[in-house]
């Protein structure tokens, strides 16, 4: 997907009352910080800004005082509906340097355990990996066509692209098949079925009461 350009403007009017009236504008209050240098506080284009971001965008390419330079999101304040963006933070990236990021893991294929009664589990959607800024891949797909019954696909077994290196634990279950919870049920009130009944023997064993 092609990259838009965010033409950021620099914010001189700071503080609550300021950014809402931002907002109200069509502008997306933001800051840029790292490297030692003085915070910059500026704004975007809300539409633009929230169009990227819905694109799962963790760069940000911004024209700034007539110059184009690449930020990394680094954190963004959504609304109370978490629909709409308040805040987003900035960070320089120096040419060269490796950022920290998380990166969706998207799941190809029906697993051969769907067929034997089992079902998918995904309990995580993403990964933390080291890259280049210009490297940060847009999702990691997986194919999870081979996973059987009691099978799962593991951090580590996740291809990665060129230059990006795994951060997220190796060990860490992507997805996996398990069997269905209620078919378990159901086999354990199977087996308690069939087991004899023992009431009666257990007041024979004890001998008869006695009587006060």
């Amino acid at each position: 997907m092609e990259q838009l350009v965010l033409k950021a403007s620099r914010r001189t009017n700071l503080g609550t009352k300021h950014a809402c009236r931002e907002r109200e504008a069509g502008r997306l209050p933001a800051i840029i910080y790292g490297h030692g240098e003085d915070p910059e506080p500026i704004s975007l284009d809300a539409h633009d800004a929230l169009l990227e971001l819905q694109h799962g965008a963790r760069v940000f390419n911004l024209e700034l005082d007539g110059k184009q330079i690449q930020y990394l999101v680094k954190d963004v304040q959504y609304d109370y509906l978490d629909t709409n963006p308040l805040h987003v933070d900035l960070m320089r990236v120096k040419v060269g340097e490796k950022v920290h990021v998380k990166v969706g893991v998207e799941l190809r294929g029906t697993p051969e355990g769907i067929a034997e009664g089992g079902v998918l589990d995904h309990p995580v959607s993403e990964v933390d990996v080291e890259c280049l800024i210009t490297q940060i891949p847009e999702t990691i797909v997986a194919g999870v066509k081979h996973l059987k019954v009691g099978e799962a696909l593991l951090a580590k077994d996740l291809e990665l692209p060129a230059g990006v290196t795994l951060l997220t634990d190796p060990e860490e279950r992507i997805a996996a098949v398990r069997v269905l919870a209620e078919e378990i049920v159901e086999e354990e009130a199977g087996e308690e079925a069939e087991q004899p009944e023992v009431i009666g023997r257990a007041k024979e064993e004890e001998g008869p009461e006695k009587e006060g």
